[in-house]
């Protein structure tokens, strides 16, 4: 979150420097992951809820949610959430 990276359009990874473990972390473009076949996000826990909730139902804010620049074109999107990580999204009927 609130990188230039997240801009970057060209380049299919770049070094980001994380001031809280004052390094450099290499990263890959959200161009270069939506390139891939299939894609898959993991979330677990009851502290995660209100960012998935807000990356797939909220506002566009991609400084804050760099999950909701993933959309593969032609490749597939899977969420695997635990309940408690899903537990702001409406249930299904």
């Amino acid at each position: 979150p609130h990188t230039k990276i997240l801009y970057e359009m060209k380049a299919l990874v770049g070094a980001v420097f994380v001031d809280e473990l004052k390094a450099y972390r290499i990263t890959m473009t959200a161009p270069l992951i939506n390139e891939a076949h299939s894609i898959a996000f993991l979330v677990y826990g009851e502290t995660k809820a209100a960012a998935v909730h807000h990356v797939l139902k909220g506002e566009k804010n991609i400084d804050n949610y760099p999950a909701q620049l993933i959309d593969p074109e032609q490749g597939m999107l899977h969420w695997f959430l635990d309940d408690k990580a899903a537990g702001q999204m409406e249930a299904k009927k």
